[in-house]
């Protein structure tokens, strides 16, 4: 016998106790009360506009949703705008007032959703930080996002510069004063701003080349972004989107982006209302020198993108592959969520043309490609296919022994859900149901799941416990089992597998008292199924 992570597991591959996806209780993190409180939030989210539109599953696909809005909104003001010092503020009033039906909507339009794409971009880090979604495989993901957000502020605050307003000057000045103390640069920069013969077109045609380069180096680092990530989500669903531009379009008309007075720099500047979206650093100016508040920008960003490594913890086993198994059928590189296998030329000499290459550092260790492997070719060392089916086997054994009073039931539950870790299998209050944990559902193969149905297992019925629909730890596995369930994605589970003894919850980690209750419900099900 050897100890795993998942339990004892005896020489026949039985596993005697399963508590994988267990862990401490934190601030934050897997089974913390920041945790449960976030998903309860998703819950009521969810009770409000179904899980397929919560908005909260698809932050990151909004906020490339504000970003086309921005670009296409922001290509219209450009055909009107005057690239000077004269006629920049002139040309953006013009759009705004005497246009004000198209131009006037476009630019509140470029406005709003910059601030919504601040918005998003802080509720997606957060949301991923929260629910530990940003470590080991995902560090990558972690590290471009933070270099995502600084070039959208970059972008945002050279964007404050092209109206060339009260508001523009001091945003001009103020960030000037802070390039000025970089090394690279020679005289001051802001006392370009302290004259008006020192405002020169060229400034305007720099600061346009700048703000618009942000766009292009944006598509960049969203591609670095999801390029570990296989079919990456970037476009909400549409009833989501137009809600968004619904949104977006009530607020342009009801409240519309205006420009204050033009700046004029021989007067000394009037009071601005201060836009906390892409101006949050400023202020700190009067606290620290700007060579203080580089070195602070400098610290956090450094900080913030060490927080993968930071707060990491132990690492489960990758997946394993037994090549003389591989019929090279590319279903496990299709379902994996991290791109972690590869199809490559067979090396073996098999009568197959291609086999699986398995990358360790990006593997997840969820089991979904296991569950989407029929030859038995793929294995997580501490939970393996055929240690999961001999402890369902066991399970069935051990209710039949029991011969408990209600219907036997075995519960298949996803570790990231709303599973209750109980001694041997057992929830408690519940004798007659035993529990299999997986590291994802989507780790559930049709053969695991035909066990129960057998002759042999004399099992009433099986409940299945999945994670939340569409907020998947693993991304897919969710769908990717109800895929084989409805027998349009391979493997399929077996028609024979009757649908009647069969119940599929989706169920946050928050959702346990849910849990209990609707397993008491199918269990009242196959009772008055019994009695007929």
């Amino acid at each position: 016998m050897k100890e795993t992570e998942n339990g004892v597991v005896s020489g026949s591959g039985e596993v005697v106790r399963e508590d994988r996806g267990a862990s401490p209780s934190r601030g934050f993190g897997a089974g913390g009360p920041l945790q449960r409180l976030w998903l309860k939030m998703e819950s009521l989210v969810n009770s409000l506009t179904t899980p397929a539109l919560n908005p909260f599953y698809y932050l990151g696909a909004i906020c490339v949703f504000f970003l086309w809005i921005i670009l296409v909104s922001g290509i219209y003001l450009f055909l009107f705008y005057s690239i000077s010092a004269k006629g920049a503020y002139l040309s953006i009033q013009n759009l705004t007032v005497n246009q004000w039906y198209l131009g006037g909507v476009m630019r509140s339009l470029h406005r709003y959703a910059s601030d919504g794409l601040v918005i998003f971009m802080l509720l997606h880090a957060l949301r991923c930080f929260t629910l530990d979604r940003y470590k080991h495989w995902r560090w990558l993901a972690w590290v471009s996002g933070i270099v995502i957000a600084w070039v959208v502020l970059i972008g945002g605050i050279f964007g404050y510069w092209m109206v060339w307003d009260e508001k523009a000057r001091l945003v001009a000045t103020l960030s000037a004063h802070l390039l000025e103390n970089v090394p690279i640069f020679g005289l001051p920069m802001s006392l370009n701003f302290s004259r008006v013969a020192n405002l020169t077109d060229q400034l305007f045609y720099i600061v346009l080349f700048i703000h618009f380069s942000t766009i292009f180096f944006l598509f960049i680092a969203i591609l670095v972004h999801i390029v570990r990530i296989t079919k990456a989500v970037i476009n909400p669903p549409k009833a989501l989107a137009w809600g968004i531009m619904v949104m977006l379009l009530a607020l342009s008309f009801i409240k519309p982006a205006m420009s204050i007075s033009s700046a004029e720099l021989k007067w000394l500047a009037d009071p601005v209302q201060f836009d906390w979206f892409f101006m949050f650093i400023f202020p700190l100016l009067k606290y620290m020198s700007a060579h203080m508040l580089w070195a602070f920008i400098a610290g956090l960003t450094v900080m913030a993108a060490l927080i993968p490594w930071m707060t990491r913890s132990q690492r489960k086993p990758p997946v394993e592959i037994t090549l003389s198994n591989c019929t090279g059928c590319e279903l496990c590189a299709e379902d994996c969520p991290y791109q972690a296998i590869q199809m490559r030329k067979r090396t073996d000499g098999m009568p197959y043309p291609l086999e699986a290459l398995i990358i360790p550092k990006r593997c997840a260790s969820c089991g979904i490609c296991v569950g989407s492997c029929d030859y038995k070719a793929l294995n997580l060392p501490d939970i393996t296919e055929d240690a999961v089916k001999a402890s369902v086997r066991r399970h069935a054994k051990a209710l039949n022994e029991a011969a408990p009073a209600g219907p036997k039931i075995i519960v298949f539950a996803c570790a990231k859900g709303a599973w209750l870790d109980g001694a041997d299998g057992k929830i408690p209050g519940f004798d007659s149901a035993r529990v299999v944990n997986l590291p994802c559902i989507g780790m559930l193969q049709p053969s695991m799941l035909s066990i129960p149905f057998e002759r042999s297992a004399a099992i009433d019925g099986v409940f299945v416990a999945s994670c939340k629909q569409g907020d998947c730890h693993y991304r897919r596995g969710d769908e990717w089992f109800m895929g084989r369930l409805a027998g349009h994605r391979p493997p399929v589970v077996r028609k024979a597998v009757d649908r009647a003894r069969l119940k599929v919850v989706h169920l946050s980690a928050a959702e346990k008292k849910e849990f209990l209750e609707e397993l008491a419900a199918f269990g009242a099900s196959l009772g008055e199924r019994r009695q007929r």
